[in-house]
């Protein structure tokens, strides 16, 4: 696949996810950053080929490609390391799932694991919208998400379902256990009925007006990362 941009190109480079064939630059781009990118090509061996604008237009079909892109293979993905955990559920839009990716490495989680689905075809779109966050998050698929769960409580981790139900508490007035995976479902079917049973708290947003529908998946995980950041400080 080719990914192109700067910040993609360099979180490829970077974080070595994923195996680099080739990697297409502006021969004339002598900024900081792109001196940069040349040093970890040539300390890394990868292949490179410096091009002319006309070159480059022919390859990289976007843009915003900014003068660099790269021929790259698929996401090697992750064992999880300690600490809390983001599962995502039915986040499908790949600048959705992006977004929501830039805001978890931002605040500092390592961990998130994706529901199962082959993610090969949006890759070059997941790593342009998260900033390279793609590349640098520790990502792994749940290939079976209830006893992947069932796995977490055993090791002593707290689950938290973001759901606005009876009994479902206000996230602004829980202390999050010390360890704590947070599962949150997509717009179009949420966390399933077998997850949220494993649950020991189901949390929901408490809005500070009369607003009477659903925040989207990307503002509801800015919200809960925000406050486990303020509470992990």
């Amino acid at each position: 696949m080719i990914i192109e941009g700067a910040i993609a190109v360099k979180a490829a480079l970077q974080n070595h996810k994923r195996d680099i064939s080739l990697v297409y630059i502006d021969k004339d781009k002598k900024t900081k950053d792109f001196n940069y990118i040349r040093k970890l090509i040539r300390n890394l061996n990868v292949p490179v080929k410096e091009c002319d604008r006309a070159e480059l237009s022919a390859v990289l079909t976007g843009k915003s490609h900014g003068g660099i892109g790269a021929e790259v293979f698929q996401r090697r993905y992750d064992d999880l390391e300690d600490g809390d955990i983001f599962y995502l559920d039915g986040i499908e839009d790949p600048f959705n799932l992006g977004y929501a990716l830039r805001s978890l490495y931002a605040l500092g989680v390592k961990n998130v694991l994706l529901s199962k689905r082959d993610y090969s075809s949006m890759e070059a779109q997941l790593l342009k919208s998260s900033a390279g966050a793609y590349d640098m998050i520790h990502l792994k698929i749940a290939e079976d998400p209830l006893k992947e769960m069932k796995a977490f409580k055993e090791k002593g981790y707290a689950l938290y379902g973001l759901y606005r139900g009876e009994g479902s508490k206000d996230i602004f007035d829980v202390k999050f256990a010390p360890k704590a995976v947070f599962m949150l479902g997509g717009e179009k079917r949420g966390i399933s009925s077998e997850l949220l049973e494993l649950c020991d708290e189901h949390l929901y947003i408490s809005y500070g007006s009369d607003f009477r529908n659903a925040l989207n998946a990307c503002a509801a995980l800015d919200v809960v990362v925000t406050l486990l950041r303020k509470q992990r400080r």
